[in-house]
């Protein structure tokens, strides 16, 4: 849900912004490793759960796949209208844990806050 609203939020970015990317800035946004991000997450979620429970760490991991995978489209149909200023403020791998849904859930409170702060 929070993909598809994004996509169509990230369109609404260049109207709120009027900010066109630089050109060196149309690159993609950076890989993740998203098995090493699951399998840690997975293996987090087992810890959680019990060391008995690796169905409960399979699915954490293969829901972990699914939804990074989708959010990473997302970002990718979306990155050449995503303001510059945003970029640098939520993708930043070495800093957060990288994760392509955490950048999303970013870029919707950066466009949530711009909103916000033009209001009367």
């Amino acid at each position: 849900m929070i993909v598809k609203s994004f996509v169509m939020a990230s369109a609404a970015i260049v109207l709120l912004t009027g900010l066109a990317p630089a050109a060196s800035d149309n690159l993609a946004p950076p890989k993740i490793d998203l098995e090493k991000r699951c399998r840690t997450s997975a293996k987090s979620t087992q810890t959680l759960m019990g060391s008995g429970s690796t169905d409960a760490a399979e699915k954490a991991y293969k829901s972990c796949m699914a939804s990074e995978k989708e959010a990473q489209k997302a970002i990718l149909a979306a990155w050449k209208d995503i303001p510059p200023s945003y970029k640098s403020f939520c993708v930043r791998p070495n800093v957060y844990s990288p994760s392509y849904i955490e950048w999303i859930a970013c870029l919707e409170m950066q466009m949530d806050v711009k909103r916000l702060r033009s209001k009367p």
